[in-house]
């Protein structure tokens, strides 16, 4: 199969890379150039991280990946190469009012028997199908970070999404050796329904003073069986994007957990996105080893504690 993917930041590469490593071939683009530069390093490097958790025996394994992968610099040219390609993927940021935007300029270019999916995190389906003209093969195909090495992926149909749409998807992501599973178009779907509110609750009892970086993930990882604990996860996601996602969920639902806390909107002002950028709830100088930050400086404790955060 050929896929068009639209976004070639974090969650844009790991589905360009899993969609090379099972045989698909992969057409990509970004209006970043800077990012879109980055992809096929970074796909690499995902590609062979896969080999070695799965103990994937094949010294092509890597290259053979990265030969299904084709950038492109020009829109034209990408636009033109995404009418023949069987899926469109858009994996831009989560906001609505640009993907709208963004999906009513390239979909009607394409012909009518492109399905499009969405990786979207949080966002209602519909009013993307709309924009893009063609709801009965819209779909949402939310997959985890990194798309490589978490099989999970929510599949969220809108109101007229066609049953053959879902199921072209659902078969689709198992020959790509995931696992799909249907989650109802909700704020933040399944699992971030479930997780944003943890994940904020976190940070909330973290500018309370209750709760440390390093206590709270060891906290989470032995007791509840988590990977790598809520803050190592807000610096995975970065601070901007879980920004968005709860901004967005909270709009969409007025449920004030949801509601980001100000410890995070002090974060990103500040820069500290997380891995990306070395700061974040931890310390990344040494991506191997990175050390929880004292945040205590961003403790809350009176309206003047507050009054000092906002300057």
């Amino acid at each position: 199969m050929k896929f068009a993917i639209l976004g070639t930041g974090i969650m844009g590469r790991g589905w360009i890379t899993q969609c090379a490593m099972t045989g698909h071939d992969v057409h990509c683009f970004d209006a970043n150039p800077e990012i879109l530069a980055g992809v096929a390093t970074g796909c690499d490097k995902l590609s062979a991280t896969v080999a070695k958790k799965f103990k994937i025996d094949d010294p092509d394994f890597v290259s053979n990946a990265a030969r299904k992968i084709t950038t492109y610099e020009d829109k034209g040219a990408f636009i033109e190469v995404a009418k023949g390609c069987d899926v469109f993927l858009e994996v831009i940021f989560e906001d609505i009012k640009l993907k709208c935007k963004v999906l009513a300029d390239f979909l009607p270019q394409l012909s009518e028997k492109v399905v499009f999916w969405s990786n979207t995190s949080s966002l209602d389906i519909n009013p993307m199908a709309e924009a893009g003209g063609r709801p009965q093969r819209s779909i949402i195909t939310h997959g985890m970070n990194p798309v490589p090495l978490m099989p999970g992926v929510e599949i969220v149909p809108g109101d007229k999404t066609t049953a053959e749409t879902v199921e072209f998807t659902r078969q689709t992501l198992l020959d790509m050796k995931k696992a799909p599973f249907l989650a109802p178009n909700i704020p933040g779907f399944w699992v971030n329904r479930l997780l944003v509110p943890q994940m904020l609750d976190a940070v909330r009892l973290l500018e309370q003073g209750k709760i440390q970086v390093e206590d709270g993930d060891i906290g989470l990882h032995t007791s509840l069986g988590h990977p790598q604990g809520t803050f190592k996860l807000h610096d995975f996601v970065t601070a901007p994007t879980m920004l968005r996602v709860a901004l967005q969920m909270y709009q969409a639902s007025n449920d004030p957990r949801m509601y980001p806390p100000l410890t995070l909107m002090r974060m990103v002002k500040n820069g500290e996105f997380g891995a990306s950028t070395g700061q974040g709830f931890y310390d990344w100088s040494d991506p191997r080893n990175p050390k929880a930050r004292d945040l205590s400086h961003y403790v809350i404790g009176t309206a003047e504690d507050m009054l000092d955060q906002l300057k």
